[in-house]
């Protein structure tokens, strides 16, 4: 399946699981970004490959085949500032997962970079889920947008996040808490955004 189709196909499941019903074509226009006209080509082709029932006469007539036992979810590599995260120059590639390795189900995957989360079983490399959600509890663990600190762009960081005397404190799960240390931020931070919860993570393998 093309990519853009896979990520319509994805938005309305999506959809359909938060809010018990499928989106509008104008719905998923703005969940992908695009025009209408272009939403409604991809439903369409999606009808077409079988993936979609259309009821003809209904504001949300679209109705999923069938659960998938894979789904498609977009890798998200480096990020530019102001852009949505989902950003077509933002994602690698997508990757067919089995979404019963997940809870919640993740909107998007990164790669993991560093050791700063080992006690919880993160290591480098690894695929993690993210399911996008701006307002977070405390406690979770978190992929935030952090601006870096040598050149200011923003990158993903992976960390617990909490709340002390006003300030968002991003904490390492590591026993080296010197040199993982806390970083904490103001909430007025330029590039400072909490984007989402940790929803599982796949392993690469790494031999023959």
């Amino acid at each position: 399946m093309p990519p853009r189709q896979a990520a319509a196909l994805q938005a309305i499941e999506r959809h359909f699981e938060r809010h018990g019903a499928t989106p509008t074509v104008r719905e998923l226009a703005q969940g992908l970004g695009c025009s209408v006209r272009a939403a409604a080509e991809l439903i369409e082709k999606l009808v077409q490959r079988g993936a979609l029932h259309k009821v003809a006469g209904v504001s949300r007539g679209l109705r999923l085949a069938a659960a998938p036992s894979r789904v498609q979810l977009p890798l998200i590599g480096r990020i530019a500032a102001g852009q949505p995260i989902m950003a077509g120059d933002h994602v690698e590639e997508w990757l067919a997962v089995d979404p019963a390795l997940f809870r919640p189900r993740p909107d998007w995957l990164f790669r993991v970079q560093g050791w700063s989360m080992r006690n919880i079983g993160v290591l480098p490399n690894d695929l993690v889920g993210v399911r996008e959600d701006p307002d977070p509890p405390p406690g979770a663990v978190v992929a935030a947008l952090v601006p870096d600190p040598q050149t200011g762009d923003p990158r993903l960081t992976l960390k617990r996040y909490t709340r002390r005397a006003g300030q968002v404190v991003l904490v390492s799960e590591h026993d080296d808490q010197v040199a993982f240390a806390p970083q904490v931020y103001d909430p007025a931070t330029a590039g400072l955004r909490l984007i989402g919860v940790h929803a599982g993570l796949i392993r690469p393998a790494t031999g023959p």
